[in-house]
């Protein structure tokens, strides 16, 4: 069958079709019609009746009486409309009048449906007749007197085959009008068809590449007869579409870069618990690939029951759920905070979506605090203490011993002392740990610098018989920082190698640069200060935790060479200060090595700042000679702390 003869059977089935139904619906409407009218008939005789015998029920005549008054009423009405039979009833259901049988011969009607029904709103009853053996469709109406008391009630009917012959008539004339529209519709469909087979052929070819996806190019709305508005409709659906998926696409990108740039896990799930999205961060700490977890059951994807519990609870109550989970890892365990918010829509809730924040670090930062605070206060209480008692001895014994006063005044002066460095070590954290730009940055050469705490360092390196040497660069080592910082942090680095490492041993300074290129030096790379020792090391557990304020590995020995156990806090804090980070490698029993990494100033950083002042060195690497004498340490740069620290020591 070629497509015009498909798009003629197709219209003149919807004309057909449409025959049929407008056919069905008119005779349906009709026959409702009919129905109405019969009913209003009815409802009219049976009005006009109870008119017409109000007075002869009001007088109160006997049954007999009015047998012999209201057959003539009747037989009035019944010849202004043939066909109709005409009944009227006593309240008591005896039937005193009636125009197809005699009134005594008839059955009481109290119990007929349509008496039963009469005094509220009805509608006709059809039922069978056995006074006359036929179907009859019965109405009645009660007749009132003034005062409202019932008198009786008049019924009147219609046979049923006179509704079935008029049913039958009207069906005849529909009939026969939807076969002369048929062969009209048919008549017009074939010229229809001609005209609309070649537009429809060009628009389904256009529709079929849209839903393909294919960027076609759209349809020409003139030249396409009745068609134009549909071609015109479809080229707008066309564009509207592609907007569609333009948004669509461009919202899903958005979103999952979002998610995907999150730090927070997202976990969205469906009524039933089943995961229907997850981000990198979920992924991650659930440890599961995102394209098994979808789909899948979360008691399937995560054993941990807080977050189960936490999506049943937010599911079941609708509203939003919080709670905290341990995860348990080989390395360290972590700590989620739970947040599930339900998913809804106007249909009401279909979901709930999970945030996992990771609280690892905030609870080890309060862990941190904690110990600060327990560890300050232990700090200070213990030289306190100590001062306390020397000053009270010797406020209690006038006569003490001049020799032994003088003992007791220099170990509370030493406590003092002890005391004044702990304080003046916190300062230097504060300044440093400070947001408000507390650091005085300016153009630097880290060589000068290193080679003036190398100097300073000297006496105490010679007092303990410690060869300290130094691996310098001949050519300047350019820095963006704080002059004092890292000089502090540089000789705090010194200062415990010297104190740590055993007599006749060496410690080592050594200054040099990396760049990601791998020329040495070039701008953009970084500058790297190490110290190494061959003192008694550090165990491996304990390195994570030396940069801790207070942190000390052996703490007895830390007290006893004078160490306030912030040196090394101060250390890290000045590099990351700096963009930078402090480091340590070490071996039990065979020394350790601290480093900072700080940036390279670039050519363009800080432009017309002049150059630190160097120090005249040799060039190339230089190893300068260990001390052999007592020295006079040089004054540290104006505000710089009077710092010690010991190798375990952290923020």
């Amino acid at each position: 069958m070629t497509g015009f003869w498909k798009v003629f059977a197709a219209i003149a089935l919807a004309a057909a079709v449409a025959l049929a139904v407008m056919g069905t619906l008119a005779f349906d409407q009709l026959t409702e019609l009919g129905a109405s009218a019969t009913r209003r008939e009815l409802a009219g005789h049976a009005a006009l009746l109870a008119a017409a015998c109000r007075a002869p029920l009001e007088r109160g005549d006997s049954p007999a009486q009015l047998g012999v008054e209201l057959p003539d009423l009747l037989s009035r009405a019944a010849s202004l409309a043939p066909g109709r039979r005409f009944t009227i009833v006593l309240p008591d259901g005896t039937v005193v009048a009636d125009t197809h049988e005699r009134a005594q011969d008839m059955d009481n009607h109290a119990t007929r449906p349509e008496i039963l029904a009469a005094r509220c709103p009805h509608e006709p009853v059809l039922r069978w007749s056995r006074t006359l053996g036929v179907d009859m469709l019965y109405d009645a109406l009660p007749i009132e007197s003034a005062d409202g008391s019932l008198l009786g009630y008049a019924r009147v009917a219609i046979p049923a085959d006179d509704l079935a012959a008029e049913h039958a008539s009207l069906r005849s004339a529909l009939l026969l009008s939807a076969g002369v529209a048929l062969a009209l519709g048919a008549l017009a469909a074939l010229i229809l068809a001609r005209g609309v087979n070649r537009p429809m052929q060009r628009i389904t070819t256009f529709v079929d590449g849209v839903a393909r996806g294919e960027t076609a190019e759209r349809l020409p709305v003139s030249g396409q007869g009745e068609l134009s508005g549909l071609a015109s409709a479809v080229n707008i659906m066309a564009d509207r579409l592609d907007e569609r998926f333009q948004r669509i696409l461009r919202d899903q990108t958005e979103l999952l870069a979002v998610l995907s740039s999150m730090t927070e896990g997202v976990l969205a799930t469906d009524a039933s618990q089943r995961i229907v999205l997850l981000n990198a961060a979920a992924a991650t700490i659930l440890e599961v690939p995102p394209g098994q977890a979808r789909g899948r059951p979360v008691w399937e994807v995560t054993r941990t029951l807080e977050i189960v519990d936490v999506i049943a609870r937010c599911l079941a109550q609708g509203r939003i759920a919080t709670g905290e989970a341990l995860l348990v890892g080989d390395n360290h365990d972590r700590v989620l905070r739970l947040t599930a918010s339900p998913l809804a829509d106007d249909h009401g809730p279909w979901g709930c979506v999970l945030v996992l924040q990771d609280l690892t670090e905030v609870r080890r930062l309060e862990l941190v605090r904690r110990d600060f605070v327990t560890n300050v206060s232990h700090e200070l209480k213990t030289p306190l203490t100590s001062m306390r008692g020397f000053v009270e001895a010797v406020l209690d014994e006038p006569d003490m011993v001049p020799a032994t006063r003088t003992r007791f005044l220099q170990r509370a002066r030493e406590n003092t002392d002890r005391m004044v460095a702990i304080v003046s070590d916190l300062l230097s954290l504060a300044r440093i740990e400070a947001e408000d730009g507390a650091l005085q940055l300016q153009p630097l050469d880290l060589r000068e610098i290193a080679a003036s705490c190398h100097e300073d360092a000297s006496s105490a390196a010679a007092l303990r018989r410690i060869q300290l040497q130094a691996g310098l660069p001949g050519t300047e080592v350019p820095v963006l920082g704080d002059r004092t910082a890292l000089a502090t942090a540089i000789t705090n680095l010194l200062d415990n190698a010297i104190k740590y490492s055993p007599e006749d041993s060496r410690v080592r300074l050594e200054l040099g640069t990396t760049a990601p290129s791998g020329a040495e030096g070039s701008p953009g790379g970084e500058a790297w200060v190490e110290v190494s020792d061959t003192g008694p090391g550090i165990p491996a557990h304990e390195t994570e935790r030396i940069f801790e304020r207070f942190y000390r590995v052996d703490k007895n020995r830390s007290r006893e060479l004078g160490g306030t156990g912030l040196g090394l806090s101060i250390v890290r804090h000045v590099a990351r200060a700096h963009g930078g980070r402090a480091s340590v490698q070490s071996t039990l029993g065979r020394g350790s090595s601290f480093r900072i990494t700080i940036p390279l100033r670039t050519a363009g950083a800080a432009p017309g700042a002049p150059q630190a002042a160097g120090l005249a060195l040799p060039s190339g690497p230089a190893t300068l000679a260990p001390a052999t004498g007592p020295r006079t340490k040089s004054a540290p740069a104006p505000g710089a702390p009077a710092t010690r620290a010991s190798p375990t020591e952290s923020p």
